[in-house]
């Protein structure tokens, strides 16, 4: 049975929490959610809770924890995006399908070829997308959205998600069709390479794709090249392919 998902920002081992006010509106007016009701708390940091409705009404929801349990369903820090975001609700299907897929966290890319521009105004968006998806499909911790990037800034960003560990490494593939004088890997090729790294790194353009400049400095960041075949993907289409790779990837 699939219980109402809310987001506390503290959860407890025991013991009763109040609702936030955006998810008790949400309980109490949208979900139409009464006394008694089974529910699931999670703090999107990887922990969830069943739990019971013990008062509700128009403005407040307290909440009787059961038990608690560290569930994130992600990929613990292994698996990050760059892309270069469509425009309007195609933002949104980029996300939900990264969350459901498990990706760990993405970043906006700039491009010369990009159409949507990110900042402080619509990342709040974005952060809206991720808590509904999460809330879809089961995920305890959100996927982070982290600041704008350009390809220039590949090899510092990657170098961020390594951690000292000298066994932690990371595989950077950038999505573009094979260019002349630039390796390039197919997604069959990639298998091996990619399989021996902790962690992958997905580049994905605009819907005119990267300028061959792009690629030929995201190669000299540390990048290899990944052609998912001879059909053109839409942004979201792309994105999601590369996730469901990086899922089996890193699954084996």
């Amino acid at each position: 049975m699939t219980y109402p998902r809310f987001l506390v920002p503290e959860l407890p081992n025991q013991g009763t929490v109040e609702l936030p006010t955006n998810e008790a509106h949400h309980a109490s007016r949208v979900l139409r959610c009464s006394k008694d009701d089974a529910i699931v708390l999670f703090d999107g940091l990887g922990n969830e809770a069943m739990a019971t409705i013990q008062s509700i009404d128009k403005r407040t929801v307290s909440v009787a924890i059961h038990s608690t349990s560290f569930a994130p369903r992600d990929h613990s820090g292994r698996l990050h995006f760059a892309i270069a975001m469509p425009k309007g609700d195609r933002q949104r299907n980029t996300i939900e399908k990264l969350v459901e897929l498990g990706v760990d966290s993405l970043s906006p890319l700039e491009t010369t070829r990009s159409v949507a521009v990110v900042n402080e105004a619509n990342a709040e968006r974005l952060d809206r997308y991720v808590l509904e998806a999460c809330k879809q499909c089961g995920r305890n911790r959100l996927m982070s959205i982290r600041p704008k990037l350009s390809v220039n800034d590949i090899r510092a960003y990657s170098n961020s998600i390594v951690s000292n560990q000298e066994s932690d490494s990371i595989a950077i593939w950038i999505l573009h069709p094979k260019i002349e004088g630039q390796p390039s890997h197919s997604i069959h090729g990639a298998n091996s390479l990619a399989k021996s790294h902790e962690k992958l790194l997905f580049l994905v353009g605009p819907e005119g794709g990267f300028t061959d400049q792009e690629v030929v400095e995201a190669v000299g960041q540390g990048c290899r090249i990944l052609s998912l075949g001879d059909r053109i993907q839409r942004v979201e289409t792309a994105a999601a392919t590369a996730a469901v790779l990086g899922h089996c990837w890193l699954a084996e």
